[in-house]
């Protein structure tokens, strides 16, 4: 079942059409393993969008977007290229230029040995911030960071989680093809399934003290608290992926765009709302983690074929 819960613009209404097509394909990897019908639910947020990663929307896989499905016997689709990513927000003691910060920002850049460096590719960043106390927030400066947990992303052969040719799942890695729609779902399943999910529910906490760790390496003891460290993106439990959508019930931020205003956000819990319930024992509230990607090109149909896709009049091929 598709749970839209979309603005409705043009490229999502597109979108759409291709997540009943992934929907119908995970359903039916669940029902072929657990030899009974299994369903899927794809929640659609309201920053629905195109991804800036081909890999995972060839496989069916949109940002914005949350995945839960039911099986007997475990398995992932390995196309939502699953990571953590999220953001994290310490406020300061007191002032800091923004020269002495950038200048703080870049020592740490060139001396950083203890992780790969990933705070400012694709729409990641590390910020100042500050509030001018009028809302429940207190006034004052506040460092903003938006990272992922890139050590277990493409380079890692042993336990990275991106599907890359040579890593340690990617001979156990099996096709559900819809020839029509020209649509496949890659997936693994039982043990290498297990040990998938098991780094994935790991790395929640990794990124957690990763952004942790970086923050207090950049500032030091000029922070004074930490406000807020959430995930955005991973699997909230086995059966599920959330690509670009809060899931718990807590702080969190909702990401706009360089030079706008990043807003934190208390989520309400009303009970029967489509994005409150319960999915294998975790209560999951969905939230969207930003404004979404804005299209400038008119024509956004959306067609797959063979090693790639066509988005409006543009072609983009695997890899």
């Amino acid at each position: 079942m598709i749970v839209d819960l979309t603005l409705g613009d043009n490229t999502q209404i597109k979108v759409i059409e291709q997540l009943k097509q992934t929907e119908k394909l995970i359903a039916r990897v669940a029902t072929k393993l657990s030899k009974g019908k299994r369903e899927c639910n794809i929640y659609a947020m309201p920053d629905l969008g195109i991804a800036s990663n081909i890999t995972r929307m060839c496989g069916g896989m949109y940002t914005g977007s949350c995945y839960t499905w039911e099986t007997d016997e475990p398995f992932i689709p390995i196309d939502s290229t699953v990571n953590v990513c999220g953001t994290a927000i310490f406020k300061l003691k007191g002032e800091i230029t923004p020269k002495e910060f950038r200048n703080r920002v870049e020592k740490e850049f060139k001396d950083k040995s203890k992780y790969d460096w990933n705070y400012d590719s694709g729409n990641h960043f590390v910020i100042l911030g500050k509030s001018n106390g009028k809302y429940e927030l207190e006034e004052g400066y506040y460092l903003i960071v938006h990272a992922s947990a890139k050590e277990y992303k493409r380079e890692n052969m042993e336990e990275g989680l991106y599907p890359v040719k040579g890593n340690w799942f990617y001979h156990d890695i099996l096709i559900e093809r819809d020839e029509e729609s020209n649509r496949y779902l890659r997936y693994i399943k039982g043990k290498t399934a297990e040990k998938f999910y098991n780094i994935a529910e790991f790395l929640k906490k990794f990124n957690e003290e990763r952004n942790r760790y970086f923050c207090e390496k950049v500032l030091g003891n000029l922070l004074e608290k930490e406000i807020l460290n959430i995930p955005h993106y991973g699997m909230p439990n086995r059966n599920s992926v959330c690509i670009g959508t809060q899931w718990e019930n807590r702080l969190y931020t909702l990401l706009t765009a360089p030079g706008n205003n990043i807003y934190l956000v208390n989520p309400i819990v009303i009970e029967d709302t489509p994005n409150n319930f319960i999915h294998n024992n975790t209560n999951m509230l969905l939230n969207p983690h930003g404004l979404g990607v804005k299209l400038v090109n008119d024509d956004i149909d959306i067609k797959y074929m063979e090693q790639g896709m066509m988005i409006g009049d543009k072609r983009f091929l695997l890899g």
